[in-house]
């Protein structure tokens, strides 16, 4: 841990928000199990994602040295950096309300030192220089290579050398399976707790989206005193998670690259536009509205492929489907209604069965609780009965809470930890 230690002192950070972690796949020292680290901070890719999704630009590239630095003042604080790198490299500061991260050390190296890191390490595991790095070099187990191109060489073990020998006389007689139930578990970056407001501005954005476009193409009936207020109301609860609130407008300069400022700028337009065409009942504008809304929708959807889910398949919570389904219950396409619903179950039971078969039952309940009222709705909705208009609508919007609940609930991010996790269950198999 010198390096870590090192980088701290350099840095001035405190031990919760070291910017360089060491990585470790035998965490409990079990002396059947190999050991080896990954002393791991920023590296710097030439394919930054966290530079390339930030909506804020709060990230540049230093031109001497390559490095990928972090500016504070310009940082909202949104928190999505740390879900789209895999190096667990930026470092939300509760305390400060924005990110931190490894700044390479670029003031040492403009007067010839070594990074804090490199000059701390007593054995040579880490060391700085510059030379190129092939693909190949960064190809290793358990080491996250998702082509970013991080400037890291990896230098594997020696020759006749397949993993450090450890002599324990005084081991205890455990098994590597109970190691790894001991070993500590990787705590997902994305919490339920934490972003329930997304949960709701996602939610009630899909809902105006498919209420505006019933309007416009069936004309059904939507006031303006209900579509602007839940509008600037969901939009203020989507500022609740950002570390910085009065940087918010920050978040649509990176529209270029980033699916979050294009969300954020097609749901302006959107509930811009949508509130002069109810305002002025001009049919152009309506029909621009509801192109801004799919936009938006889109990105949302778009901007959540950063995180890693178990099922590599279509999700039932997705915005786009949600407003689809909404559009098509107001109009009443009776047929168009029994698809979306029986194409929504479809795809929550089949991500289902994928926990199934890996044995994990959990949420169980909750998950009946949210097939039924897809069922109850295919059923009433069939049975055309005027009074339960409203009743399924209720219903659908309660089992729509439950699965973009779950959406956020079954995220998670790719760090070191976990590809370290993943390659020790891979190790008992």
């Amino acid at each position: 841990m010198a390096c870590v230690v090192g980088c701290s002192i350099e840095n001035g950070t405190l031990p919760k928000m070291n910017w360089r972690e060491v990585n470790t796949f035998n965490q409990i020292k079990h002396p059947d199990l190999p050991v080896f680290h990954f002393s791991l901070a920023c590296n710097h890719c030439e394919e930054a994602p966290c530079m390339h999704n930030c909506p804020a630009l709060a990230y540049t590239r230093d031109e001497k040295t390559g490095a990928i630095i972090h500016h504070a003042e310009a940082c909202i604080g949104c928190k999505l950096c740390t879900w789209a790198c895999p190096y667990d490299a930026p470092k939300f500061n509760e305390a400060t309300g924005v990110i931190e991260k490894c700044t390479f050390c670029i003031d040492r190296i403009d007067i010839g030192q070594k990074p804090a890191c490199a000059d701390a390490c007593p054995i040579g595991a880490l060391d700085f220089g510059l030379e190129n790095i092939p693909d190949s070099d960064i190809i290793v187990p358990g080491f996250v290579n998702r082509s970013i191109r991080p400037s890291i060489r990896i230098v594997p073990l020696r020759e006749n050398s397949t993993s450090p020998e450890i002599w324990n006389l005084d081991a205890t007689d455990t098994t590597v399976e109970e190691a790894i139930n001991m070993s500590p578990k990787p705590v997902s970056k994305v919490q339920l707790s934490k972003e329930w407001v997304l949960v709701v501005f996602t939610l009630a954005t899909a809902c105006l989206v498919g209420w505006l476009g019933a309007n416009v193409i069936d004309g059904i009936p939507i006031k303006l005193q209900w579509f602007l207020p839940i509008g600037l109301i969901t939009m203020l609860l989507s500022s609740v998670h950002l570390g910085k609130k009065l940087r918010a407008w920050r978040s649509i300069l990176n529209i270029r690259r980033s699916w979050l400022s294009r969300e954020i700028v097609s749901f302006v337009g959107f509930l811009g536009l949508g509130s002069l065409y109810l305002a002025l009942d001009i049919a152009v504008l309506g029909y621009i509205a509801l192109v801004s809304g799919i936009l938006t929708l889109i990105s949302m959807d778009m901007l959540y492929r950063l995180l890693e889910r178990k099922e590599k398949r279509i999700h039932s919570a997705l915005t786009i489907l949600t407003g689809i389904m909404v559009f098509i219950y107001l109009t009443q396409y009776v047929v168009l209604f029994g698809f979306i619903l029986s194409l929504k179950l479809a795809l929550y039971i089949s991500r289902k069965e994928i926990y199934i078969k890996q044995k994990q039952f959990r949420h169980l309940i909750i998950s009946i609780v949210r097939i039924s009222p897809l069922i109850i709705a295919l059923i009433m909705w069939f049975s055309n009965h005027e009074t339960t208009r409203w009743f399924i609508l209720i219903i659908l919007l309660f089992g729509e809470l439950i699965d973009r609940s779950e959406f956020y609930h079954e995220a998670e991010v790719v760090t070191p930890k976990k590809g370290l996790s993943e390659l020790m269950e891979k190790y008992t198999q």
